[in-house]
């Protein structure tokens, strides 16, 4: 009897810790969807504020173009995806002869392009040109109409250009794209456009990359990508098949559920109490000495490549973000003099080795302030993007004017 009475008390313990548990698990279960809730009332707001509540994604617009052009309508792709993925290739650009869908605008207006042979956003597919474009997405043209971007523009004025350039590429990149695709075209002047803000940390994280860097260190290394086009392409849409697969996500987009604007302000309270250790953890790749060499080895063997061709290289420096070239706070006052040492070292290599340079940094903010700023640079969801049409025909000018003057 004592054993029974022992064994119900110890039940009665057990189930009294059990309701105790499930009790505060409820409560924290509501706590949360209460946190929840009220966070998502906040987002929508901040959402709204910036005008961007419940704008449709890209995945809804490809499909409603699909079915206007009754005709495929693919995703930009960017070669960044697959760095360090332990890849057999690395695609140095998207699905060749396709509308393919680059960005929403400021106005959430559908930006998108009929993609070349290769790959890039080209509307000549003339092998003898003038000027051939390398770079990122300035020259990819993001998020700005097709007629208004610094290629087109360049062809407008009479000089035939073709652009190879593709959004978050850094030097080691554009690199591997001129060794691969250079070659298929006959032209005057190399025009690579380098933009501070991102090339030295887009190469640190390029140059440990196994395959970019046989780039590098082979001279006659290539993927023959135009060649291996279906290889090529079947790796872009079995990336593209699983994003555009991934419904549930795209709904959480739509809505808001992702939290997005929250998730990111949150991310940026993640500093050290000490502003220098945090900038110097932050930027650490702006004081590694090796991504600096990198740039310059890199120059230095695309002007070997040129001279051989009978061809000149022009390098042009894309102006600082706004947020930088006119700093609110310590740490981009910090960034910007960092970035502008950065610049003045790599002219002077440039000057060194009979490379010509166009510093369109300088000529921005000599002409512009941050009340005007907006005439050169687009605002898009509350963020700095890259140039209005106008920034863009100013630097198309600055360039013509240099290789007139040549």
């Amino acid at each position: 009897m004592a054993q029974n009475k022992e064994a119900k008390l110890e039940f009665s313990k057990s189930e009294s810790i059990i309701k105790k548990l499930f009790k505060i698990i409820y409560v924290l279960f509501i706590n949360l969807v209460a946190l929840f809730v009220l966070l998502y009332f906040l987002e929508i707001f901040l959402q709204f504020k910036s005008g961007n509540l419940f704008s449709k994604t890209k995945f809804y617009y490809q499909k409603k173009l699909e079915k206007e052009i009754n005709n495929e309508v693919v995703l930009s792709f960017a070669p960044y995806k697959f760095f360090n993925k332990n890849k057999n290739i690395i695609p140095l650009s998207g699905i060749s002869n396709k509308n393919t869908i680059m960005c929403l605008d400021k106005n959430n207006k559908l930006i998108y392009y009929k993609s070349d042979r290769y790959g890039f956003n080209n509307t000549i597919n003339d092998e003898n040109i003038k000027i051939l474009f390398i770079g990122d997405s300035y020259v990819y043209g993001q998020c700005v109409e097709n007629k208004f971007n610094l290629v087109n523009q360049i062809n407008k004025s009479g000089l035939v250009a073709v652009g190879l350039g593709v959004y978050a590429n850094g030097p080691l990149t554009e690199y591997a794209t001129f060794k691969e695709y250079s070659r298929y075209f006959n032209f005057d002047t190399l025009v690579w456009v380098f933009t501070p803000d991102n090339d030295f940390f887009d190469v640190s994280k390029e140059k440990k990359d196994k395959i970019l860097n046989r780039y590098l260190k082979e001279d006659n290394f290539i993927q023959n990508l135009f060649e291996n086009n279906k290889d090529r392409e079947k790796i872009i849409y079995e990336y593209l098949n699983k994003r555009r697969g991934r419904q549930i996500r795209e709904f959480a987009r739509l809505y808001h559920f992702d939290l997005a604007i929250i998730r990111n302000f949150i991310k940026s309270l993640d500093e050290e109490k000490n502003p220098t250790l945090s900038f110097k953890k932050r930027f650490n790749y702006l004081y590694d000495e090796t991504n600096y060499f990198l740039i310059k080895d890199i120059l230095k063997k695309v002007q070997g490549n040129l001279s051989s061709n009978d061809s000149d290289l022009l390098v042009v420096f894309n102006a600082l973000n706004p947020d930088i070239m006119f700093p609110a706070n310590k740490e981009n006052e910090t960034l910007k003099s960092v970035l502008l040492n950065k610049i003045e070292s790599l002219k002077n290599f440039l000057d060194q080795n009979n490379i010509n340079y166009l510093d369109f940094n300088e000529k921005v903010e000599m002409d512009y302030t941050q009340e005007n700023i907006n005439e050169v640079f687009n605002r898009i969801r509350l963020k700095w993007d890259h140039y209005t049409s106008k920034g863009y025909a100013i630097l198309t000018q600055e360039i013509l004017d240099l290789l007139k003057n040549q």
